[in-house]
């Protein structure tokens, strides 16, 4: 009874973190649409929304580090938490999400010239919200993604370290990211759900988040280059 108990608690913390995530993507993707709702100034905005987005991500991070205190077989987010090999394995990780977005795009006959429904509705955000969007892509969203796709779904769901949990954990992780990403299930959720196995296999290999969110905010990045 207590296992299920503390199995219910950590679905309820990953809804809890999806929709603060929900209420900070407001704030980046409306941002002139709410200025005039509520009459704020650009720089009472900007200062409301940056200091929403610090104390969601510290709620959704503290969260997190709450689940590995109570469980971490694993031995997720240990110190020290930097070395030169992890963050190596960070820029060729950046460099394999774009390696495996091509293959897998090759390999289902997808153009280049198309985008996904996801990609679309991207871009029609980015021309509503301005220079609100680079940051929301490139910084917050990866923060967020990474904590909730592979930091509470493995804390949740692949809790005991064994090469079994590692592979079917990166498997799921990636598909609930490509869920996320094109709930349409279009071809494209096969692009994604590659790009999130990439990213899981990134935070099983390094045991430790920062590196997957250095390896998604480059290739977020990458974008807008």
């Amino acid at each position: 009874m207590k296992r299920f108990f503390y199995f219910l608690g950590n679905i309820v913390t990953i809804i809890v973190s999806f929709f603060i995530y929900s209420l900070i993507q407001l704030l980046y993707f409306y941002p002139f649409k709410l200025q005039r709702k509520y009459h704020l100034d650009s720089k009472l905005f900007i200062a409301i929304t940056i200091l929403f987005t610090i104390i969601g991500i510290l709620i959704v991070y503290g969260m997190y580090r709450r689940q590995l205190k109570n469980e971490n077989d694993w031995g997720f987010n240990r110190k020290p938490h930097w070395d030169w090999h992890r963050l190596l394995l960070s820029f060729i990780g950046a460099i394999l999400l774009v390696m495996v977005n091509i293959a897998v795009q090759a390999a289902l006959g997808l153009s280049t010239k198309t985008t996904s429904a996801n990609q679309s509705a991207l871009d029609t955000l980015a021309r509503q919200a301005g220079d609100f969007y680079k940051p929301m892509i490139v910084l917050i969203a990866p923060i967020f993604e990474e904590t909730i796709f592979r930091g509470m779904v493995f804390n949740t769901f692949f809790a005991k370290e064994t090469h079994l949990n590692r592979w079917v954990g990166i498997v799921f992780s990636g598909f609930l990211f490509a869920v996320l990403h094109d709930s349409g299930f279009t071809k494209y959720i096969f692009v994604y759900w590659a790009l999130g196995c990439v990213l899981a296999w990134i935070y099983t290999q390094t045991k430790d988040l920062r590196y997957s969110i250095i390896a998604h905010m480059l290739y977020n990045s990458l974008g807008f280059l």
